[in-house]
């Protein structure tokens, strides 16, 4: 990234999960470990990072297809994504665009980045003091054969998105 590299976490998306109150939740695996950083973001956000997951495309573009168009039809490249910082109970993030020899940040919703990210296949950071304050283990006492998304799904059970 930069000279404040170590101060993010790369992560990749290991999942998406519905908590019991059905909201869509993206859990955020770091690169250093097995803890996740689970985000709670909106369905259609949900489905399109879905989709990405499952390598499926939707019958027409969704928003994050089209702000890739226009980022391609200007010249510039998405070169990371990262999640910044947790304020009142929401995160923020910055998407990193380069266009030459000129960097673009900006300000964006994280289900925005990291659906956008895994269209362009950029990585995602954390900021590590985000990462480390909120993230969570998951619990892997599952048996041969048993389903990684029944775990998650225990797993989300009992947590709260205002713990966050």
């Amino acid at each position: 990234m930069d000279q404040n590299e170590k101060n993010f976490v790369r992560v990749t998306v290991s999942g998406m999960a519905r908590d019991p109150r059905d909201n869509a939740v993206v859990l955020l695996k770091s690169s250093e470990g097995e803890d996740v950083l689970p985000i709670w973001i909106g369905h259609a956000e949900g489905m399109a990072i879905d989709l990405s997951l499952k390598g499926e495309k939707f019958e027409r573009p969704l928003t994050h297809d089209l702000l890739k168009s226009v980022i391609d039809s200007l010249g510039a490249t998405v070169t990371r994504v990262a999640i910044t910082e947790l304020i009142n109970n929401t995160f923020f993030a910055r998407l990193y665009l380069q266009r030459g020899d000129d960097v673009i940040v900006i300000d964006a919703r994280p289900s925005d980045s990291v659906a956008l990210a895994l269209k362009v296949d950029a990585p995602i950071f954390v900021a590590r003091d985000v990462f480390m304050s909120h993230k969570r283990a998951l619990e892997t006492d599952s048996a041969p054969g048993s389903d990684p998304d029944d775990e998650i799904r225990r797993y989300l059970r009992d947590l709260d998105p205002g713990e966050f």
